[in-house]
């Protein structure tokens, strides 16, 4: 009998080490250790002959700068991308996780974005946190004043690339509509950014080639019968990565991990990533 209570001891003590190992990992480690993904799309729509034959876009998206998510902690985000020289940059939404409580200067987030460098434009569209706590009245001066475009339902047009990005705003709080997808042109390759990426089963009758969403941190925190109780409305089908349909144009959806947290501050095997994405034709 004592033999086996202490077998139970051991046994209690070696997973109770293993859960704070886990726990100081999610909540130390894993969210600050920043990830770079680089994928290559190729699709014979794109004209990108005036730009070298290629094409390359940077993604980052749900910051949600908080005490958990500092503008210090954003300081390799910047590195990472001005690094890579992309051509564009894309913010799929979710700048700051609760407008009305964060204590930080909004003004470092602004010097931290107007350091991201793109020579053909940065661009970005509301998530569900941008709403809210009077952040809807802040988040397009905070993101035009770091020198971002901010499309609401809108549609920017790079003609000599033959290119269009089209903004959905969003959806759960936002005035966002799927339909506006309606307005890409057969003759343009066209790149929708949504931060919630469910919507994409509204759009595959359109013409869309890619489009680029958020909204999911990847589950954030990844546990068996856990995570799928807790993913966002319309972040509950397409998690994470790259899903192809077989539409009549082929629309490819790419959703990133995002980089900050909400709720909780931990990343368990969803670790931040910054995704570049390189178009050829």
């Amino acid at each position: 009998m004592i033999k086996f209570i202490k077998t139970i001891f051991e046994l209690f003590m070696l997973i109770l080490i293993l859960i704070t190992i886990a726990f100081g990992y999610a909540r130390y480690i894993e969210p600050y250790q920043l990830r770079t993904i680089e994928l290559s799309l190729e699709d014979p729509q794109l004209q990108v002959s005036a730009h070298e034959n290629k094409l390359k876009i940077a993604v980052f998206s749900d910051t949600h700068f908080s005490d958990w998510y500092t503008t210090d902690d954003f300081e390799q985000v910047i590195t990472r991308i001005n690094e890579q020289s992309p051509d564009v940059v894309f913010f799929v939404g979710d700048l700051i996780d609760n407008f009305n409580t964060y204590t930080g200067d909004v003004n470092q987030i602004i010097d931290c974005l107007s350091r991201i460098n793109a020579p053909l434009g940065k661009f970005a569209v509301y998530g569900n946190h941008d709403y809210g706590g009077g952040a809807e009245w802040e988040y397009e001066g905070i993101m035009q004043s770091g020198g971002f475009t901010v499309l609401t339902g809108d549609y920017y047009a790079l003609d000599d690339l033959k290119l269009a990005i089209i903004g959905i705003d969003d959806i759960l709080i936002g005035g966002g509509s799927p339909a506006i997808a309606s307005w890409g042109r057969e003759d343009y390759y066209n790149i929708i950014l949504c931060h919630e990426p469910d919507i994409v089963d509204e759009i595959l009758d359109y013409n869309v080639n890619l489009m680029i969403s958020g909204h999911t941190h990847g589950g954030q925190i990844n546990i068996p019968f856990y995570t799928s109780k807790f993913l966002p409305p319309y972040g509950e089908k397409y998690l994470k990565g790259l899903f192809e349909f077989e539409n009549h144009i082929n629309t490819k959806l790419y959703v990133t991990s995002g980089i900050g947290m909400t709720k909780l501050p931990f990343r368990f095997l969803a670790p931040p990533d910054v995704t570049f994405i390189t178009l050829y034709n």
